[in-house]
């Protein structure tokens, strides 16, 4: 029967569907939204909308508003820079911690290859929030290669800002597509080796933040 769809289904419903307005820009930085509005929109009840709002909130996608709704957050420049020094770090780390336990196995591998297909899918498609996910799902696999449990989740909290983030860059500048994807498969192979050094200077550059600073300047 209809209208039989259960409550933590609706839930995800609603999560995916204002996540994927937010990170595509539909849902604009500084945008008012309110429970019963987004449940209209949706064709679904205040409940799995609230529900998705907090969660969106955690996420740090949304700012909550008692009694008006929520406000669809922004990224100042310090904000950026803190998340992709964050995205650097945890995924520098996984690599170094594989590179000094046991070695990854085939199927990670064939992970990473399968994700750089969805981008290069997305790439033909020319559909920029399908890339901004395949990219999101590339380096959180990284981050999590490792197994540290930790480590995964710190990466999965800040995933949804990041992916808005790659969304911006790719809308921005379809013609670094090529580069980026390039880029991947280099940071592929700095992996196997368990070269985490390597990696962390190839990706400081393939997010924009440069080359690292000689220590004690």
């Amino acid at each position: 029967m209809a209208g039989t769809e259960q409550p933590q289904a609706a839930a995800e419903r609603a999560h995916a569907a204002l996540a994927d307005a937010i990170v595509s820009g539909a849902l604009a930085p500084g945008a008012l939204i309110t429970e019963g509005e987004q449940s209209a929109v949706l064709g679904m009840g205040r409940t799995p909308v609230r529900e998705a709002f907090l969660r969106l909130s955690s996420e740090g996608l949304l700012r909550l508003c008692p009694k008006k709704g929520a406000v669809v957050t922004a990224e100042d420049d310090a904000a950026i820079r803190e998340l992709l020094e964050a995205r650097v770090m945890l995924e520098s780390e996984s690599v170094r911690a594989l590179a000094h336990g046991p070695r990854r196995d085939a199927a990670g591998t064939r992970e990473l290859a399968r994700l750089l297909e969805d981008q290069q899918r997305a790439v033909d498609a020319r559909d920029p929030l399908a890339f901004a996910r395949a990219d999101q799902a590339f380096h959180a696999a990284v981050a999590a290669a490792s197994g540290n449990a930790l480590t995964g989740a710190f990466y999965r909290q800040i995933s949804p800002r990041l992916e808005r983030l790659t969304h911006a860059i790719v809308r921005q500048g379809e013609g670094n597509l090529p580069r980026f994807l390039s880029d991947h498969r280099r940071l592929i192979t700095f992996l196997d080796r368990g070269d985490a050094a390597a990696y962390a200077v190839l990706l400081r550059t393939h997010v924009g933040l440069g080359a690292p600073r000689p220590s004690g300047s």
